[in-house]
């Protein structure tokens, strides 16, 4: 693939080709993750025209994404914070430059497992990090418990019969979630995934990238940890 661009910061973005074929408005795009960097997505959703579905159980995920969709319906004045974007000092520029109405943003409060329910969701050791993690892999012993939901429970709930683009990061647990997912023939035209296990069980992340590369995915880019996959569907 060609003309390949990173959408988002540094820190959040992945890449992908700059006309994004097979998406459009009527495009079914996940975002799982949000953290306190959601220019991927809102770089995504002005790009196709398209609504961006965000899942995120964090708190400060979850206040964050509600600021920034009041700073994009002008409720709000943004305000620099150097946790946004992991310090990217271009944070509101890419979002304001790429502005959509807020209700493009749907925002669900609830994460990405491979089962339903309460689960606890472990808070990072440093506290001036957001990243929480169902595994205590890197993270300290607090905790708080969240809903967790599959992919098959959130695409039958928003009567969806396919996703087109999916990106997760998920803190250790995408290995399983996109095994699962291939397992379950579901199968996203655009997969991004930031690979959280690669520095814990790097042999598990090669042998999905291997299942992925087995089931028609095409690596776009890789970007350290981070990958971007596409499959012809």
């Amino acid at each position: 693939m060609k003309n390949i661009v990173r959408f988002g910061t540094q820190y959040g973005g992945f890449y992908y080709p700059v006309d994004l074929p097979k998406l459009n408005e009527n495009s079914i795009i996940y975002c799982v993750g949000a953290g306190e960097d959601i220019t991927h997505d809102v770089v995504l959703s002005y790009k196709t025209n398209s609504p961006v579905h965000i899942f995120d159980p964090t708190p400060r995920a979850i206040e964050h994404v509600k600021y920034v969709k009041d700073v994009l319906d002008d409720k709000k004045t943004p305000v620099d914070d150097k946790k946004f974007g992991g310090g990217d000092k271009n944070y509101w520029n890419i979002i304001l430059s790429h502005k959509v109405k807020g209700d493009n943003l749907i925002l669900y409060e609830y994460g990405l497992s491979n089962n339903d329910g309460n689960v606890p969701f472990y808070l990072p050791n440093n506290k001036n990090y957001v990243s929480c993690s169902v595994l205590p892999l890197g993270r300290s012993s607090d905790y708080i418990n969240v809903t967790v939901k599959s992919i098959n429970t959130i695409m039958k709930e928003l009567n969806h019969n396919h996703i087109d683009l999916l990106k997760i990061d998920i803190e250790n647990i995408e290995c399983d979630v996109l095994e699962k997912m291939l397992n379950d023939k579901i199968y996203p035209t655009y997969l991004s995934v930031d690979f959280d296990l690669w520095n814990h069980n790097r042999e598990r992340c090669q042998e999905i990238i291997k299942k992925l590369l087995n089931n028609g995915y095409e690596i776009i880019k890789q970007s350290s940890q981070d990958f971007s996959f596409f499959k012809n569907n």
